[in-house]
């Protein structure tokens, strides 16, 4: 599915994906909350919580914590993650003219402490993908926050993409028997790029959103001149791990000897 936006969004919680609208995606729910100077609001959740900042600078307040964080550029900058157990209250205050968080929420009775993760603290702070392979056609910069191995009792596997002009991510295509959600940011704003769902293509804009059911392959595109950004949020099992299955027909071309055009 791809869900976009003609209109800016709403100072306050902006709903995208739901349980209710969108069975597909297993209970998974996601938003972005848009705020301005001095706005101050509070969640408290019966699901397990990811808060990511993605612009602005705003003060987080949970369990008796309190941390101020800023982030200009979701580009440019390390990560500011605020994740959480179900019925955590957080308060967030916003300290710049405006600033975005999305908001990504899951069942999850499991307990266990809630963390906010800056860049050195996430499973991958800045990791360059693809480096060395497809004649640098899918070179990005990945950042993973965490999953089951750094998280056990999480139910998400979660983290940012940061495309280059002109390149892919995620190639080869992909499956994996759980959904997942990306949320997509361009600069500069005006940009775009493709996602790959099976057998179609969508074209990706600003603030849009693209769900991959189960056992869709799935990869991306952006064009030249632009960057794209995008949160890759996916619902674990809750007894099993991730198995990804990279599309065994185009698997040969991240071989280590692979030869492409003019050679092949």
């Amino acid at each position: 599915m791809k869900i976009s936006r003609n209109v800016p969004f709403s100072k306050g919680y902006n709903e995208i994906v739901t349980k209710k609208e969108h069975p597909e995606m297993t209970g998974m729910e996601f938003g972005v909350l848009s705020m301005g100077n001095k706005d101050k609001l509070s969640f408290d959740y019966n699901q397990e919580v990811i808060y990511v900042l993605i612009s602005g600078k705003i003060t987080f307040s949970w369990n008796n914590n309190t941390e101020t964080v800023e982030r200009k550029s979701c580009f440019h900058e390390e990560s500011k993650v605020l994740h959480v157990p179900q019925n955590t209250l957080v308060s967030i205050e916003c300290l710049s003219d405006t600033a975005e968080i999305a908001i990504s929420r899951t069942e999850n009775q499991k307990s266990f402490s809630a963390k906010l993760l800056k860049g050195p603290d996430c499973l991958c702070a800045n990791e360059e993908r693809g480096a060395g392979t497809l004649n640098e056609c899918s070179t990005r910069i990945v950042r993973t926050f965490f999953d089951r191995s750094n998280c056990p009792q999480t139910n998400f596997f979660v983290g940012e993409v940061v495309s280059y002009p002109g390149k892919w991510s995620s190639f080869p295509p992909h499956t994996h028997v759980e959904p997942e959600i990306y949320f997509y940011k361009f600069l500069p704003e005006n940009g775009y790029g493709f996602a790959e769902i099976g057998e179609d293509a969508y074209k990706i804009k600003n603030n849009d959103l693209t769900g991959m059911p189960c056992n869709k392959t799935h990869s991306q595109a952006t064009a030249p001149g632009y960057a794209e950004y995008y949160i890759w949020v996916i619902r674990l099992r809750d007894e099993e791990n991730i198995i990804t299955t990279v599309d065994p027909q185009h698997s040969w071309t991240t071989g280590k000897d692979a030869k492409y055009f003019p050679e092949l």
